[in-house]
């Protein structure tokens, strides 16, 4: 499809309540080559000076950021500190509730977004992989600095805004586990969840990707079935972890000194989500582990 083309059915799937994400996976695109179908319009493509432009965040006050892969989502409001290279290649982004590790030489693409939505307009800078897959995804909040953000835009905007995308098609190779997870219970990511709301105790929770990985501790305040089939969410204003528990089928639990982490891997057993538990990590475990039994 053509860009006009790709334009029209994005606002057709997105009618119906599909996110970006879920709109280019039914067209059978990269998520980059339907973003950048847009561009000239509501998108605007930037150059692609990963450091440069994370090191712009603290300037827009506060933002929400965003990991994913296939079965996981955090969503973290925050307000960036700072950036840093730790490693070649390693660039740690701090904020005052969440810490973003970035493989910032798979970071390839980005692009600002302003789109209309019936809640109003979305203000991002997205960052994608060389395969068209979401790296990060940086959202404006109420307070962010509006002025800030078109100056990011109008700054770092390509002189190339080519509605057309190449991307690779190949897969990057999947994570090596040091250990096999073990099979979990249909219900046991939804009792795990469950019994973290009851507890009240503060968790961290790890999202990754192939680019990313997303920190942030939380406490659970409600867990909610979605009615898009599959998803389980858990909400609260400043954070939500979105899990498509029908896909997430091992567990493993590793304790430590102070706790321990329950990591949570998916039907291909890739990552999905990891959790760490201090106070009160037994029992959480054995919620996870006694369910459906």
């Amino acid at each position: 499809m053509d860009a006009n083309q790709l334009l029209t059915a994005w606002s057709e799937a997105r009618a119906d309540g599909l996110n970006n994400r879920a709109v280019a996976a039914k067209l059978g695109i990269p998520e980059a080559e339907l973003i950048a179908s847009a561009c000239g319009r509501f998108v605007t493509r930037l150059r692609p000076d990963t450091l440069a432009l994370l090191r712009e965040l603290p300037a827009l006050g506060e933002i929400k950021a965003i990991v994913r892969n296939p079965t996981a989502v955090i969503e973290r409001a925050g307000t960036v500190r700072g950036s840093e290279t730790t490693a070649v290649g390693v660039v740690l982004v701090q904020a005052d509730h969440f810490e973003l590790m970035c493989q910032a030489p798979r970071w390839s693409k980005v692009f600002a977004l302003r789109e209309e939505t019936s809640r109003g307009v979305k203000q991002s800078i997205q960052f994608f992989t060389a395969a068209g897959t979401s790296a990060a995804k940086f959202f404006l909040r109420p307070s962010s600095n509006l002025g800030a953000f078109a100056n990011l835009v109008s700054a770092f905007a390509d002189p190339n805004q080519s509605q057309r995308e190449t991307v690779e098609r190949t897969a990057m190779e999947s994570e090596v586990m040091l250990q096999q997870p073990r099979d979990a219970a249909s219900d046991a990511l939804t009792a795990f969840l469950d019994a973290a709301a009851r507890s009240r105790q503060p968790l961290t929770f790890v999202a990754r990707n192939d680019a990313a990985s997303l920190s942030t501790s939380k406490t659970v305040d409600r867990v909610k079935r979605s009615d898009r089939g599959g998803w389980v969410n858990v909400l609260h204003d400043e954070m939500d972890v979105h899990l498509h528990d029908e896909r997430i089928r091992y567990v493993r639990c590793v304790a430590d000194a102070d706790g321990g982490w329950l990591h949570w891997y998916s039907d291909e057993q890739a990552i999905s989500l990891s959790v760490r538990c201090g106070e009160g990590w037994k029992e959480l475990a054995q919620a996870a582990s006694a369910a459906a039994a």
